[in-house]
């Protein structure tokens, strides 16, 4: 059981690298500068944005550092004005009944941070979409280092555009799977043998050794502890993601308007994945010149990294102007798209047979905070989720 959870571990975090977060690298000190990521479209609201303090390369802290802001707005070319909500730490969200993107709209965001200081971004257009036309799933066997058979799946797709009309498209993937972890089994000393982790928390006056987010709490001592459900458990479900490695480009695809069996990702099969269900969403997303010449800039860094002879190319490109306080860098991106998309779910019944058949059926356990488990997690149900 330890081999085949790491080994799954292991294969969900070769999987799961992420082109959604603009801010690469980022940090706790505010004032090295912020990082913005968000877009709207024109489909249907609420609309994201996230905000991070940007990281020092220098530094030794490598951990997300979400930043609040007095004020957020994203407005557009015809006089609508939206004030976003802030709903979770430096995570800002649009009404589901507010602005809402149009083909031909022009928008732009500006924010005010509680230092005063405000950004404005350069306005985008929504341009003509394109059509991704069809989705699918080519499956693979293959071998772990250690010899073991392991089992993934790529996604691939057909789509199609007006070349004459636009050539500046994007392809997301993002892949969402559900698990269940057990925190109430976290280790945890028995009587008298001295403290383990200690939770201290206020409103006991002591140790709880089991994580908070469990619901359970110590209600004996500290060398005799002894536990009760106090609460519902706030960490036992979680929802991962999983991403395209690097931006996909419609100039690296065939000419003509039309491309066909482009792969969008990997994402692997074991029994993490499939103890539920895996929900498969990609997006095709028009872009104007502008803001293709971003997205270029990030594919071409990240593809560079690590090749000896393949020189990292120039600066990301700037999108947003400071109108005032003192300067500190900004860096992400606020963009306008049209959106064609495709959603699919895969469960364990829908696997070819002889795979099915492979993957253990076990329920996998991990005793702490699903949040813990794997990358890009929340113990939050999305909305799109379906159960």
């Amino acid at each position: 059981m330890r081999v085949t959870f790491f080994i799954a571990l292991l294969s969900i975090l070769l999987a799961s690298a992420c082109v959604d977060r603009l801010s690469l690298e980022i940090n706790t000190e505010v004032s090295l500068g912020i990082s913005i990521d968000g877009f709207i479209s024109d489909q249907s609201g609420p609309y994201e944005i996230r905000i991070y303090s940007i990281f020092d390369i220098e530094s030794k802290e490598s951990m997300k550092t979400p930043v609040s802001a007095k004020s957020l707005i994203i407005s557009d070319n015809k006089g609508n004005v939206e004030t976003l909500q802030e709903i979770d730490a430096g995570i800002y969200q649009t009404s589901p009944s507010g602005i809402k993107g149009e083909s031909g709209g022009i928008y732009k965001m500006k924010i005010e941070l509680f230092d005063g200081r405000i950004y404005e971004s350069l306005p985008d257009t929504i341009l003509t979409p394109g059509s991704l036309d069809s989705l699918y799933l080519k499956f693979n066997e293959t071998y772990n280092v250690v010899g073991q058979k392991e089992y993934n799946f790529d996604i691939l797709f057909d789509a199609s555009y007006d070349e004459l009309t636009n050539n500046h498209f994007l392809w997301r993937f993002q892949g969402t799977f559900q698990a269940e972890t057990h925190p109430e089994l976290y280790p945890h000393p028995p009587p008298f043998t001295g403290p383990g982790q200690c939770f201290w928390l206020r409103e006991i006056s002591r140790c709880n050794y089991l994580p908070p987010c469990s619901g359970y709490r110590n209600v004996g001592t500290d060398r005799l502890p002894e536990y009760k459900k106090k609460y519902d458990c706030t960490c036992c479900t979680c929802w991962y993601n999983l991403f395209n490695p690097y931006p996909i480009l419609s100039d690296e695809l065939t000419s003509g308007g039309k491309v066909t069996g482009v792969k969008a990702g990997t994402v692997p099969l074991n029994q993490w994945t499939l103890e539920h269900k895996i929900r498969l969403d990609l997006s095709q997303m028009s872009l104007t010149h502008n803001t293709f010449r971003y997205w270029k800039a990030i594919r071409d860094q990240e593809k560079a990294t690590g090749n000896l002879f393949q020189p990292v190319s120039g600066r990301i490109p700037r999108n947003f102007i400071q109108l005032s306080g003192s300067s500190i860098p900004i860096e992400g991106l606020f963009f306008a798209t049209s959106i064609s998309r495709q959603v699919k779910y895969l469960d364990r019944f829908l696997l070819p047979p002889n795979l099915a058949s492979s993957i253990s059926t076990d329920e996998p356990i991990f005793a702490d905070d699903c949040r813990l488990l794997f990358p890009n997690s929340t113990n939050s149900k999305p909305a799109f989720w379906k159960d």
